[in-house]
């Protein structure tokens, strides 16, 4: 398993750019080494035994990746998506997040800034800061590192001061929508045991589409963005035998929303949209985190990683999505999080038959939740408007964790790795909804706790050439509802439960200049967490779905056919299905359940989400449950694919580096239903292509970018609102972007 602790120890190193799927012909030696931080140590990506995909930051800014989203279309088996526009919905293999609507929820993939566990799942839209490469790990993960988690991990490793250099980096890029980017980065030595880096980035653009029916605005931009990002370091290092790094890192955005059309809006263009609300959405992250290392000589290496965070999310939105009489817009909709977190390890010195390392881990959040949307029709009113729903929820997280694990090497080529997990969880809460109008509700306080591990073996048949095997468990906390007067979604929800097997292989081939890897894997799920409607309108909350069954087969491939030229692909085949009676409500098919009653008991139309608390409404509901037996795993697409060709060159005074990129990604529900056109995300197909040229004996870089080259009009996600307006949107996929980049490295 690799770990996702950076290696502070090593923070004299200058930072290697490694990718996966870097473009650069790496020479008649073959294929380079991609290193990552395994296990609490350096280890090449080919002798990791489990899947792992490394994206340097070359590859990052040739794609104009920003943000989490933009990793789309890179990774085997990684879906991200949007909820209401502002988080970052994460599902690796099938698993994921399908409990947005829940802050106090815990998502299946684990999202680390070196190695700290970003403890709220909004701070997941900050942009990408002074990135070295990003590590995404797929299967249950935490016996070597913070954070358990059912689905996988992602790791932003960033760039670390260094001893003795002075050094930068500056990079501008223009494009259209009046797109500017500027990033700058500076290494600073003070001592000889002293060293800092700061890097700032700053980010807008014009939006990728627009509202027509604002009041006061003939055109209303949606999907803009006006972004700044502000990072330093400083690094300690007064002996061989100990370091420390500190770091702070800041983010603030303040923008219009996102782009979401209604399935039911029938304005001409994917891009436009026909909304009467203004959506906004502001942002600020702050992170501080001290990492310290001390080797402690043949013996092991002490290592602490100690961090706050804070978060602040403030945003409206027309949750309807259209003009007109029936309204719903949330007024306003503010998360905010504090956490403390504090991770401790010990690791055996690399070299010896066993490695060994064992660790723990503590995390306190306090959070709350401060919704409020106003709509039409009969309901509880607030200053004069009728409430559709109003919750102000104060929540807190309490994780301690306790893990180990150790490798044997049993000969020079086969070793057994066993690793243990002991996790245990206090999630607490106080609902106050409707501004206690309803009276107030009970405190909600749950606990969970599991014991969770690993078992591997894997054999090296060739110094090129190894085969794994590992059974792994993951483990997601159990957590409580904001709901109250619930007749069906009870007010806490169980924790969810993974057991994976993976077989893989890694290869290189042809004195390394082919590499293949391959994995195959099986889950079985136990308490799937999703999002459920109860029949009661704005009461429902999440719950478990017993047993989901995933499977499927990656591949990841890179050949070095000439000099020069060089050929990368991927892809993913997967699929996934719910097991055995389960019955719940279909929230659409509530909807539409509503509207007939209150047409038959001859309730003012059309805004009828406000009769759900009448007695025959909700019998109605009650008596229309769903079963999810054979339904698909939801943001789980049955085939990804990635292909790219690179070719390098000697031109002129210079180096040409030419691109292009083919992404597909099929179809997959959105939710747990297969409500046809309210659930199937289309496949897309995108093109990609960029030109770089560097100067020979230059600091300078320029390149073209474009992505999306075809302007294809990509369905990247479908969002059903849970509660409220119940509307159903389309998200798609950025619009071509075409950007020219100048770099200049000192």
């Amino acid at each position: 398993m690799i770990a996702l602790m950076p290696g502070v120890a090593s923070a004299q190193s200058a930072s290697a750019d490694v990718s996966a799927r870097a473009p650069a012909a790496d020479g008649d030696e073959g294929l380079n080494d991609i290193v990552v931080v395994g296990e609490k140590r350096e280890t090449t990506l080919q002798r990791a035994p489990l899947s792992i995909t490394v994206v340097g930051n070359d590859e990052l800014q040739r794609r104009n990746a920003n943000e989490l989203n933009d990793l789309n279309g890179i990774v085997p088996g990684l879906s991200i998506s949007k909820s209401e526009g502002s988080a970052r919905i994460i599902a690796i293999r099938g698993i994921g997040y399908e409990t947005s609507a829940n802050p106090n929820s815990q998502p299946g993939v684990a999202f680390h800034i070196n190695g700290v566990y970003v403890a709220h799942v909004m701070a997941l839209a900050q942009d990408l800061l002074d990135v070295e490469r990003v590590e995404v790990l797929r299967g249950p993960q935490g016996t070597v590192f913070g954070q358990t988690s059912t689905g996988g991990a992602i790791n932003v490793i960033t760039k670390k001061p260094v001893l003795g250099e002075a050094s930068g980096d500056v990079a501008l890029s223009y494009g259209n929508y009046n797109y500017a980017k500027a990033r700058a980065g500076l290494n600073i030595p003070i001592s000889d045991t002293m060293a800092a880096r700061v890097s700032a980035q700053y980010l807008r653009h014009d939006g990728y589409g627009k509202s027509i029916g604002v009041a006061n605005r003939s055109e209303y931009d949606l999907d803009d963005a006006n972004n700044l990002g502000l990072r330093g370091s400083l690094l300690w290092q007064p002996s061989s035998a100990f370091t420390a790094i500190l770091s702070a890192q800041t983010f603030d955005t303040d923008r219009n929303g996102a782009l979401q059309k209604n399935v039911l809006d029938t304005t001409p263009g994917a891009r436009t949209v026909d909304q009467d609300y203004p959506s906004t959405f502001e942002l600020k992250t702050r992170m501080v985190d001290l990492s310290l290392a001390y080797d402690l000589g043949e013996f092991a290496t002490l290592k602490s990683v100690t961090a706050y965070q804070y978060m602040l999310k403030e945003q409206t939105a027309d949750t309807d999505r259209l003009a007109g009489s029936f309204y719903v817009h949330t007024v306003r909709w503010n998360d905010r999080s504090k956490a403390f977190t504090q991770e401790v390890s010990l690791a055996s010195q690399a070299g010896g038959p066993l490695d060994w390392t064992v660790g723990g881990f503590y995390l306190r959040q306090r959070a709350l939740k401060d919704y409020l949307s106003l709509g039409s029709g009969p309901a509880l009113t607030y200053q004069g408007m009728p409430i559709v729903f109003a919750t102000y929820s104060p929540y807190q997280h309490t994780s301690v964790a306790g893990y180990g694990q150790a490798t044997y090497h049993a000969t020079d080529a086969l070793s057994l790795t066993a690793g243990l997990r002991y996790s245990w969880d206090k999630t607490t809460g106080q609902p106050i909804n409707f501004f206690n109008q309803f009276g107030p509700a009970n405190p909600r306080r749950v606990t969970s706790d599991a014991f969770t591990g690993k078992l591997g073996v894997d054999y090296q048949i060739t110094p090129t050439n190894m085969v794994y095997a590992t059974l792994s468990r993951g483990y997601k906390p159990s957590g409580v509802n904001f709901n109250q007067g619930s007749v069906q979604v009870p007010q806490s929800y169980k924790k969810e439960m993974v057991d994976a097997l993976e077989i893989g292989t890694k290869n290189e081939f042809f004195d390394r200049k082919v590499r293949l890897n391959a994995s195959g894997f099986y889950y079985w799920y136990d308490d799937y967490q999703y999002t459920a409607e109860d029949p009661r309108v704005n009461s429902g909350g999440s719950w478990n779905i017993p047993h989901a069954e995933i499977y499927g087969a990656e591949f990841e491939a890179s050949i070095l056919p000439m000099d020069g030229l060089r050929f990368d692909g991927m892809l993913s085949l997967a699929k996934g299905e719910f097991k055995g009676d389960f019955f719940t409500i279909d929230s659409q098919g509530a909807l539409a359940i509503r509207r007939a009653q209150a047409i038959a008991l001859g309730l003012p139309q059309p805004y009828v989400t406000g009769y759900g608390y009448n007695p025959s409404i909700i019998a109605a509901v009650q008596n229309n449950l769903q079963n999810t037996n054979g339904n698909k795993v939801a943001k789980l697409p049955g085939v990804q694919g990635n292909f790219s060709t690179t070719y390098d060159a000697d031109v002129g005074a210079g180096q040409l580096t030419l691109r292009g990129e083919v992404v597909y990604r099929g179809s997959f529900n959105s939710r747990i239903f297969d409500g046809g056109p309210l659930d199937r995300v289309p496949a897309y197909t995108l093109f990609n292509a960029s030109v770089q040229y560097a100067p020979h004996d230059s600091a300078f870089t320029f390149s073209v970018s474009a992505q999306n080259l075809f302007d294809r009009n990509g369905v990247n996600s479908l969002f059903t609102d849970p509660y409220g307006a119940l509307t159903t949107s389309v998200e798609y996929v950025n619009p071509r972007q075409v950007f020219g980049t100048v770099s200049y490295r000192f």
